[in-house]
């Protein structure tokens, strides 16, 4: 379709997708907090109860398998970064989806009349 076909908001969607697909990064995961002991002694998770967390992307693989991969302390920021880009991407997609769809439905509309 031509851009001077589209609706306001649909060129809006569409640069908005452009740039962050084709400059910046994106991961397809969802992040997840672990806590846990360590198993040594002497360590405040054991004393203390109080456990260790850690960040995890946990992705599905194409074998439909999931797949956990940890993520350290230094990298935390920029992986969560990279996941909240791809559900701006998801929703963006959606929503171009979605009008779409209702272009489509208004075709058909027309075209049964």
């Amino acid at each position: 379709m031509r851009r001077n076909a589209m609706t306001r908001r649909e060129k809006d969607l569409l640069s908005r997708l452009f740039k962050i697909i084709n400059y910046s990064e994106y991961i397809h995961a969802n992040l997840t907090i672990a806590k846990r002991s360590c198993g040594n002694p002497r360590c405040k998770c054991v004393r203390e109860g109080e456990k260790h967390v850690s960040l995890y992307l946990t992705t599905i693989r194409k074998d439909g398998k999931r797949k956990s991969i940890y993520i350290p302390k230094k990298l935390e920021e920029e992986a969560k970064a990279a996941v909240k880009r791809y559900f701006k991407i998801k929703d963006a997609l959606e929503e171009v989806s979605d009008i779409n769809l209702a272009r489509l439905l208004s075709k058909k509309k027309r075209a049964d009349v």
